[in-house]
């Protein structure tokens, strides 16, 4: 019954997830061990004796043969899932991973120029080769006059980029490597939460960076970067033209005279530059901060049109910066554990093979990398820091601002109350005046009418600017002028 699981029928097209051999074939492990897990997802019978490649699918890749045994098409079996059920046909982005319309931008692999040099293979002692297509980059001949291909079954510490991959070159790309289809899956559908994924023949690092073209209306979105390290070699994959391979291929070509190129040495290198691209833009967060925080109380009038836009605009540059740089502590976190878990599983080995307990090369080289690696953490941790320190000045800057503002509807809301207090208290006075100037204009006897002079003229106007007076006194006095 319990074979009876893992039996799948010959004449199926289906995969599945946990690639156990079909029935008849030669596995000798039993069937109740922990290797059968979605981790381990191949059968090492059916390998060739080469640790990252598969070489009977890189050769016939490159010939382009149509026939495959069906010896070959059983290994293949076990070597892939259907990834057809992964990647579509088409080169239409699939958008079903993306739960959010208002996440990370997908990039459609379509809007990509297919005629630049999408490929890049790079070696410390052989330098760059580059090409448009996966599979002429395989055939390009290095200056020792070998292929790629065999540079890639002879060497080790080679390191191969990718831009924008299409279904079809991804699917060659994961056959030949033997990429898991979770891994693929997640290039391909761009998955943008950042981790550190251990498989059997390699580890799945995602690490976010950003849009540096600063002309862009996409200038700070996040761009994933993603890096698969093997034990001979590294590839990468980005779907957005990033500086960092170049820099870390110029500090390599600087520094490798002076140090041990290795697998793990490049991908410490590719997350310590995209660490250190943040740093010139928190510097420039950094001084636009300390301008507002300085300028919010001072400036007065027409200078503090801007002044909300700009704390605003700062704000969201500080929004961005910490959803980019929160998750990278918990990645570096987990290479660290990795790296020290394997150098212990290295000294242990060595410890049950009765061999002398010395510091093997490989265990120095994981003890150094853990050293970078932990300095990346302190560099990511200082600037989460400092960015958290920004976004509460700016918090504090926003509410003096509204404070500003609001004092000055205050004082103009004063200043208007004074005014019609002014005017209500002058139109108190001349309602009066008035009302005496309207009784003596009516066809009423006028005191002094039948005198011939103006006496009594003078002295009712006399009366009035009296009264005036006295008023204005009074209103003087209690604050109403």
């Amino acid at each position: 019954m319990e074979d009876d699981i893992y039996q799948v029928p010959s004449t199926s097209d289906a995969y599945v997830l946990n690639m156990e051999p079909e029935i008849g074939t030669s596995d000798k492990r039993p069937r109740n061990s922990t290797q059968a897990d979605v981790c381990y997802p191949y059968d090492p019978q059916l390998l060739d004796q080469h640790s990252s490649i598969e070489l009977y699918i890189l050769k016939a890749y490159i010939q382009k043969e149509t026939e495959v045994s069906e010896q070959e098409q059983n290994t293949e079996r076990h070597l892939t899932a259907k990834l057809d059920d992964l990647l579509e046909s088409n080169e239409k982005v699939s958008i079903s991973r993306r739960y959010s319309h208002y996440g990370d931008i997908i990039k459609n692999q379509s809007q990509i120029n297919q005629s630049i040099e999408r490929y890049t293979f790079y070696s410390a002692d052989l330098g760059s080769l580059k090409n448009r297509s996966f599979k002429e980059l395989l055939k390009m001949k290095s200056e020792q006059d070998k292929s790629v291909s065999d540079l890639l079954v002879d060497t080790t510490n080679w390191w191969i980029d990718v831009l924008a991959p299409t279904n079809e070159e991804m699917r060659a790309i994961s056959k030949i490597f033997r990429i898991h289809p979770l891994t693929t899956e997640d290039i391909q559908a761009q998955e943008s939460r950042e981790k550190c994924e251990i498989f059997q023949n390699y580890m799945f690092i995602s690490f976010r960076s950003f849009n540096h073209d600063y002309h862009s209306q996409d200038y700070l979105e996040a761009v994933s970067f993603y890096i698969i390290v093997f034990k001979d070699g590294v590839l990468t994959f980005r779907f957005q033209d990033l500086p960092h391979p170049h820099n870390v291929r110029c500090r390599i070509h600087q520094l490798k005279d002076f140090i041990k190129v290795t697998p793990e040495w490049i991908n410490y290198a590719l997350i310590d530059n995209i660490t250190d691209s943040f740093a010139p833009l928190i510097k420039h967060t950094e001084l636009e901060v300390d301008s507002i925080d300085d300028l919010v109380l001072v400036l007065n009038g027409s200078e503090q049109n801007d002044m909300l836009s700009r704390i605003g605009s700062c704000r969201k540059t500080v929004m961005q910066l910490l959803r980019l740089l929160g998750p990278k502590a918990d990645v570096v976190k987990s290479l660290m554990k990795r790296y020290e878990d394997k150098a212990k599983e290295i000294q242990y080995a060595n410890i049950l093979q009765n061999e002398i307990v010395t510091e093997h090369d490989d265990v120095k080289v994981y003890h150094e990398v853990t050293l970078y690696l932990g300095d990346i953490q302190d560099h990511i941790l200082t600037m989460l820091q400092n960015v958290n320190h920004y976004d509460l000045i700016l918090g504090r800057a926003h509410r003096n601002y509204l404070g500003q503002i609001s004092i000055e509807l205050s004082q103009a809301g004063n200043t208007t109350n004074g005014v019609i207090n002014r005017l209500t208290f002058f139109a108190t006075i001349v309602v009066p005046l008035n009302l005496v100037g309207g009784l003596f204009g009516m066809n009423v006897r006028v005191p002094g009418g039948e005198k011939q002079d103006l006496v009594w003229f003078f002295w009712i106007v006399m009366g009035m600017l009296l009264y005036v007076i006295v008023m204005v006194a009074i209103g003087k006095r209690t604050g109403f002028l």
